[in-house]
């Protein structure tokens, strides 16, 4: 048992910090769509192993250290490493992002992939750094380690417009009955549990230097919250759930691949498509049976919008024919707001990806447009400065979007609850529900994961869509160009989807 950290004791930092990126890309499997928590019993302990060998060492390693200094040095390259792995394997998927524009960023692909993972890995360089400055013998180092990773994952859901991807609590919430925890203590209380629980082996044993008697009571308080967790997720969700009467939703998913979406002579054939899956669906009931029907982000393949109307008339006509009355379509477009000359000619000042709610006629009753926008993708921090540097947003649009200036609305229709409206990316971001002055009834999501191919990366984004239904206790309606379009209800089953790569509708 003592073999382990008997070994990593005697290993320089460099050597340390390559068991720490191990580590860090190992765990990756314990979140979607793997699934092997376990994993981080392992990936964990091992961790805090490298960590006892710095913060414990006493002079017969290859690389003494016995400055406090040199110990948070040591400590913030193993933290770093660690999550530079770790971010390395959850994020690769952003790679595929430069070869939809191949010609002119397939270049920029391997400096980006790595970058990207390297600046958020100076988050868990920070964290194993406190932890460092905290680090006791027994059970108090995996104390210190649980507080400052928590830190550290709060921190990057917030700081730097945030990007609360893969939280460690996903993985405990992998499971629909573990995830039910989620309603009462969030995602950043799942995070800290998961941390105290899959840290617990460490308590069994630490470097030589460390001096201490094994302690199993971590190891018994883990899996019994673990057990009691999952039988609490079970007591509490319902065999089925209540449906609002009179409400019938259906859901296209166009399955568009992003190269062709970008491709102007496009145009015609990607929005026929959607109409049709509109009209007839799969099952064969008319778009009148419907009450609301959803299309995805940017499924229209053209400016939608101007100021607060529809832009391209024939689109409007289209549209006006194919809305029944009492039928309500929720779309993503994009909008631009400018000026119009008295020549006739359009000045397109700034341009929004939004959400737009019609009635029949195609008379716009609402719009939303996004606030918290992807960074790169659908903006670029200091645009002027990287504009020099030759660096533009992903999007068709190298200048980028403009983020809303509102919190998104409660949107009310006919025949349905009022309605929170979340783009893409907006929904990994907790909290939204509870800035409003009034409850939704249920949340509407389109996206648009067709940028990240056949990846892992459209199956997290699903898991913390499921994860926030049940945070907020509300069912979500998702609609994705592709990857993945689903039937949430609020305790974070799918009731129905539409996978990867497939054209259809729910």
């Amino acid at each position: 048992m003592d073999a382990l950290p008997r070994l990593i004791a005697r290993l320089n930092t460099g050597k340390l910090a390559f068991i720490a990126f191990l580590a860090g890309a190992l765990s990756v499997l314990a979140m979607a769509p793997f699934f092997l928590w376990p994993i981080l019993f392992v990936t964990f302990p091992a961790l805090i192993w490298t960590l006892d060998a710095v913060c414990f060492r006493e002079g017969e390693a290859e690389e003494p250290l016995v400055t406090f200094r040199g110990r948070l040095r040591s400590a913030a390259i193993i933290g770093w490493a660690f999550g530079f792995g770790f971010f390395l394997a959850s994020i690769y998927w952003i790679g595929y992002a430069f070869y939809v524009d191949a010609e002119r960023y397939a270049a920029l692909m391997p400096l980006a992939v790595a970058s990207l993972p390297a600046g958020l890995a100076l988050f868990y360089a920070a964290s194993t750094t406190l932890a460092a400055a905290m680090w006791r013998p027994g059970y108090a180092r995996i104390a210190a380690f649980a507080f400052a990773f928590f830190c550290a994952d709060a921190a990057r859901g917030y700081l730097l417009t945030g990007f609360p991807w893969n939280l460690f609590g996903e993985a405990l919430a992998a499971n629909t009955p573990h995830m039910q925890l989620a309603a009462y203590i969030g995602i950043y209380g799942l995070t800290l549990a998961a941390l105290f629980i899959f840290a617990a082996p460490a308590a069994l044993i630490a470097a030589p230097q460390a001096r201490y008697s094994r302690l199993w009571s971590p190891i018994v308080l883990s899996v019994a919250a673990l057990a009691g967790s999952y039988a609490f997720g079970v007591a509490r969700i319902p065999e089925t759930v209540g449906l609002a009467d009179g409400v019938r939703v259906r859901i296209v998913q166009p399955n568009i691949p992003q190269r062709e979406k970008m491709n102007p002579a496009n145009r015609q054939w990607i929005f026929d498509r959607v109409l049709n899956l509109t009209k007839s669906g799969t099952g064969g009931d008319d778009v009148s049976a419907f009450t609301h029907v959803i299309w995805p982000e940017t499924s229209v393949p053209f400016h939608f919008g101007f100021n607060r109307d529809i832009y391209n008339p024939q689109a409007r006509d289209i549209l006006a024919a194919v809305i029944p009355p009492h039928t309500t379509f929720i779309l993503g477009a994009e909008r631009a707001e400018g000026l119009i000359t008295v020549e006739g000619r359009y000045t397109f000042n700034t341009v929004y990806n939004s959400l737009f709610v019609l009635g029949e006629g195609a008379q716009i009753s609402t719009i939303y447009d996004k606030i918290h926008l992807v960074p790169f993708g659908e903006y670029v921090p200091f645009r002027g400065i990287m504009a020099t540097l030759g660096l533009h947003a992903f999007s068709h649009r190298l200048s980028g979007f403009e983020s809303g200036e509102e919190q998104p609305p409660l949107i009310r229709t006919p025949k349905a609850p009022g309605f929170l409206p979340l783009i893409c990316y907006e929904i990994i971001f907790p909290g939204r529900v509870a800035n409003l002055r009034e409850r939704p009834g249920w949340l509407v999501n389109v996206t648009n994961d067709a940028w990240f191919g056949d990846s892992t990366g459209p199956y997290q984004h699903l898991h913390q869509v499921r994860i926030r239904a049940v945070e907020e206790g509300l069912p979500v309606m998702r609609s994705a160009n592709t990857g993945i379009s689903a039937v949430i209800d609020p305790f974070g089953r799918v009731l129905a989807q539409l996978g990867l790569g497939e054209t259809g509708v729910i």
